[in-house]
């Protein structure tokens, strides 16, 4: 059975949206939305637009996208046949007003990802910057420490298998806010922490977030011997 272009697009969000609950990246949750949604064979040129459409809507949203992705993206968008889209216009699956829609919309987001940073790194996952403001929420909104403690480390716990950067990034942004708050420190995360290093040989980090962690770390450290 072929989508309708409104029920089509209100189900991407909702999985998406389902996928975050899971403790998934943006990232992830938008890329294994996608992969549950689209198939090569089997969906028609109306539904490969709507998901290339609002999968890069949602890719946008965060600070840059690898190389590959990036360029893969833009040749879908730009070779939409919209001539083949219309047809689908008599077979029911969207109206006038959602086609001239799909057609701004592609046009609106093909620029926009023309202008975004590239990423070097293939790793689906969690951002620096999305790291630290998710653990920051979480620490700003607290009742009790020990519930946000394991809240945080339940949300980035898969990131820890094979991203070389999480760990520290996640450790020290704990170690921040529990300094901010008076609160001792707990000896794994001061061991994670204490050495000050981190492999990002995969360039999960740009070069300026590197910096800043290194900087974040040294801070927390002084913190530690005063």
């Amino acid at each position: 059975m072929s989508w309708e272009y409104k029920e089509l697009n209100d189900s991407f969000i909702e999985e998406y949206e389902g996928y975050k609950l899971e403790n998934q990246s943006h990232y992830e949750a938008v890329v294994r939305t996608f992969d549950e949604n689209y198939s090569e064979i089997y969906s028609d040129s109306m539904e490969k637009a709507v998901l290339f459409v609002i999968s890069a809507e949602l890719l946008i949203k965060q600070s840059r996208i690898y190389k590959v992705s990036k360029e893969n993206y833009i040749r879908e968008l730009s070779s939409i046949d919209f001539n083949n889209v219309k047809e689908h216009i008599s077979m029911g699956q969207l109206n006038e007003n959602e086609f001239e829609e799909l057609y701004l919309r592609r046009n609106v987001v093909l620029k926009a990802l023309e202008k975004m940073p590239v990423d070097l790194c293939p790793k689906v996952r969690w951002f620096y910057d999305e790291i630290v403001n998710t653990i920051n929420t979480l620490f700003f909104n607290y009742q009790k420490i020990e519930d946000v403690m394991n809240n945080v480390l339940n949300t980035f716990q898969n990131e820890f298998r094979n991203k070389a950067c999480a760990k520290k990034i996640v450790y020290t942004t704990i170690a921040e806010n529990l300094i901010r708050l008076n609160k001792k420190l707990p000896g794994d995360i001061i061991d994670e922490i204490k050495d000050g290093l981190f492999d990002n040989s995969d360039f999960e980090l740009t070069e300026e977030e590197s910096q800043d962690l290194s900087k974040r770390i040294a801070k927390v450290l002084e913190n530690l011997d005063s």
